[in-house]
Order: structure tokens, then sequence, then C-alpha cells
């Protein structure tokens, strides 16, 4: 037992360790929640970029943008120029809506029952352009191209 009293004062001659300056773990945690948001928000960038809806108004524009340059050619038969943009406008517009076809039946969400007016002019207009053969009226297809950018951008 004697020892056992002897070493006691040799333990307090050991210095303590200092402790750490400052410990990483905010920054390791704030470093991974900066990853985790920016991951996010290109990971909503990139599903509304592909969406259908924006893929239908990208090819929407491109459309139109070959429409006019299609009308400066002077050679080429503008009824079936329109009626085949009327058939290609119907197919893009069906799918950024996802419906199955665009017809005055085609149902229109109870958010837009104020445009339903306009959905069965529109909705005409383009079965006119599309099955019309020849005819002296003619559809104004750059109306019809405002009025598919309206129902993109207000379908729910």
């Amino acid at each position: 037992m004697d020892q056992s009293f002897q070493t006691a004062p040799s333990l307090q001659d050991i210095e303590l360790l200092a402790a750490p300056a400052g410990s990483n773990v905010p920054a390791v945690i704030s470093s991974l929640l900066l990853v985790i948001f920016l991951i996010t928000l290109i990971s909503i960038a990139v599903r509304r970029y592909n969406s259908f809806r924006s893929q239908a108004k990208r090819q929407l524009r491109h459309l139109r943008h070959s429409l006019a340059q299609q009308d400066t050619d002077a050679n080429l038969d503008e009824s079936n120029i329109h009626r085949d943009t009327a058939y290609r406008l119907a197919h893009i517009l069906s799918r950024g809506l996802g419906l199955n076809g665009i017809t005055s039946l085609s149902p229109l969400p109870d958010e837009l029952g104020a445009h339903k007016q306009r959905w069965t002019q529109f909705s005409n207009d383009l079965s006119h352009s599309r099955f019309a053969y020849n005819s002296n009226e003619t559809v104004d297809i750059k109306q019809l191209f405002d009025d598919a950018f309206f129902w993109l951008k207000n379908w729910p």
C-alpha cells in the first residue's frame, strides 16, 4: 500500500494534452448542406428543362422558325405547308398538355373554365387547318401558334 501512495504524486506530474484548436465538424456539415442544396437545384432545373411542356415549347419555337423560313420560298404550296404545320402543332401540343388528341371535345381543366370559348375556337381552327382540303377559308397559322403557347403556359 505504501507504493500506491508513492506513485500518486508521480501521476500529478503528467501534463494533459492541449485541446484541439477548433473542430472541423461545422465546416464539414456546412459543406455537405451546400452540396445537397446545389444538387437539388440542378436536379430541379434538369427536370424542368426536360419536362414535356418545356420540350413542347422548344419544339413549337423550332416549328415556327422553320415555317418562317419556308414562307420565304415562293415555290412551295402554302396550303400543304400549313396543313403539315397544323398536324405537327397538334401533335406537339397534345404531348405537351398530356392529352391523347386536340379536339373541341378534349377535356378542359376546371381552372381554365373561363377560357372554354377560346379552347373551342382554337381546336376548331386547328381541326379546320388539318382536315380542310383546298378551302378558300384560311386559318391564321400564327394565331394558332400564339394560342398553342397560351395553352402550354396556362395548362395546369
